[in-house]
């Protein structure tokens, strides 16, 4: 609720009637000149001050900005909040938010001040968070806002949100982890977000977490600035808050943990970082985003570390298939035929050479075409006498490998069948959760399984009424 303020004294009368004299004025280029002042304004600047300021002013407004000070940023910002009638209120978010975003990293303290002008802005104009403009330091504003539950509201829209979750939900700052930063930076950046996007996900919907009390305060906007009664006004908010909840804070933290242990496996990095309270089905949310990337991570790390002339023998990727190298050798005979004159002899040789290429191609397809056909017969034979959820022989074979605790026989029958053991495990996982109502393989160790102690019964039952 917006409410207009009772005080009507206007002690910076005399600024806004000089902000409107000035808003066009420009002056031409100017050496910089320091500038300081608790509550800057016009009157108390230099002739050199008020001249580099304009000359500053026009640059920022085309987006080119120059050297300053924090009492230039300051005053910039006290024009834009108290002229509305010359500053759309569009226009004015985008104003405040191009400036933080250019100046914050050289000017640090105007985080403080924009992340609470800024959310007030919308506040008052009613506009949504300007995520697109400050999704690039989202994590640095929950962490100074006082309050952060107005910059929260982007977890429908993808993994802005969750970076500002976890500056919010967590005691752990994994930016400031030993192996986060430098070339992993952005590798650790995408993974942790993803990661715990699916992690919120989860626990939002969760009746116990969304069920929070409602909290309300009662505010001053554009507290700290210059600001006229033209704009004065009190805000009242009202909104629900889930960090008070020391589990929730725990549960976080120990997911996030969890997930940079994930990373550090993926670059080979042996220490770990302590885990604890961390439930079952937020570690298996996070097992399962990172199934597929154990085994593509692997292989790039082993082939960056690899000897330069064995890269020379790895085999182009192509997705070419045996009708197009049939279509490529029946090219090539007549690029032949072209180049050397032809002979009945060439001639003979040319169409003997492609019907029996393209005969061994057709047999090829053929054999491959049976072979599948009598492992789906195979498989569905075996269904009708025993429930093996749709799960083909190989499949079994390597669940039955982990229940044996035989890691190596498992490797043995995804490498002999060109798959691999993660993708074995999804597929087993998969079947087991709509048919058995859960998952029942976990990773222990960077590329092992093995069964969920939960279910260790059930599965050695299950196993027993299939024949080896």
């Amino acid at each position: 609720t917006i409410k207009p303020s009772h005080d009507r004294f206007d002690f910076y009368d005399t600024f806004r009637k000089a902000a409107l004299i000035y808003y066009d004025y420009k002056c031409q280029k100017s050496e910089f000149s320091p500038f300081y002042s608790y509550k800057p304004q016009y009157s108390q600047m230099t002739p050199e001050q008020k001249k580099y300021y304009f000359y500053w002013r026009d640059e920022v407004r085309h987006k080119r900005y120059l050297k300053t000070d924090y009492s230039y940023i300051y005053l910039y910002a006290y024009e834009i909040l108290n002229l509305p009638e010359k500053i759309g209120k569009t226009e004015g978010l985008n104003l405040l938010c191009e400036v933080w975003s250019a100046y914050r990293g050289e000017l640090p303290r105007i985080d403080n001040s924009f992340a609470l002008w800024v959310q007030d802005y919308c506040l008052v104009y009613e506009l949504d968070c300007p995520f697109d403009k400050i999704k690039n330091f989202l994590f640095d504003i929950i962490n100074v806002s006082a309050f952060k539950e107005f910059y929260l509201s982007d977890m429908d829209r993808g993994g802005n949100g969750a970076a500002a979750m976890i500056a919010y939900l967590s005691d752990y700052d994994w930016r400031r982890g030993k192996y986060a930063g430098g070339e992993n930076a952005e590798m650790y950046r995408m993974h942790i977000e993803c990661a715990m996007q699916r992690i919120f996900a989860y626990l939002l919907n969760d009746e116990d977490v969304s069920r929070s009390e409602t909290t309300k305060i009662t505010k001053t906007a554009f507290a700290g600035s210059l600001c006229t009664h033209t704009v004065k006004c009190i805000l009242e908010i009202e909104y629900s808050s889930i960090a008070d909840s020391p589990k929730l804070r725990a549960s976080v933290t120990a997911a996030l943990k969890y997930t940079e242990n994930k990373l550090r496996a993926c670059l080979g990095v042996k220490s770990r970082l302590a885990i604890k309270d961390l439930p079952d089905i937020l570690r298996r949310i996070i097992d399962k985003y990172f199934e597929a990337e154990f085994e593509r991570l692997k292989k790039e790390r082993e082939r960056a570390n690899a000897p330069e002339y064995e890269r020379l023998y790895d085999a182009p990727e192509t997705k070419a298939t045996f009708a197009d190298a049939i279509e490529i050798e029946k090219a090539s005979w007549k690029m032949t035929a072209k180049l050397v004159e032809g002979t009945e002899d060439f001639e003979e040789e040319n169409s003997y050479n492609s019907t029996v290429n393209e005969n061994s191609y057709n047999k090829l397809e053929k054999s491959d075409i049976n072979e599948k056909t009598a492992e789906t017969n195979g498989n569905a034979a075996s269904a009708t006498e025993f429930d093996t959820y749709g799960l083909t022989n190989v499949e079994i074979g390597f669940l039955r490998a982990i229940y044996e605790n035989n890691n190596a026989e498992a490797v043995r029958i995804a490498k002999e069948n060109g798959m691999l053991g993660a993708s074995i495990a999804e597929k087993i996982n998969e079947a087991f959760a709509d048919n058995f109502g859960d998952v029942i393989l976990e990773e222990n160790e960077l590329f092992g399984f093995s069964i969920i102690d939960d279910y260790d019964e059930e599965i050695a039952t299950w196993l027993c009424k299939i024949p080896k």
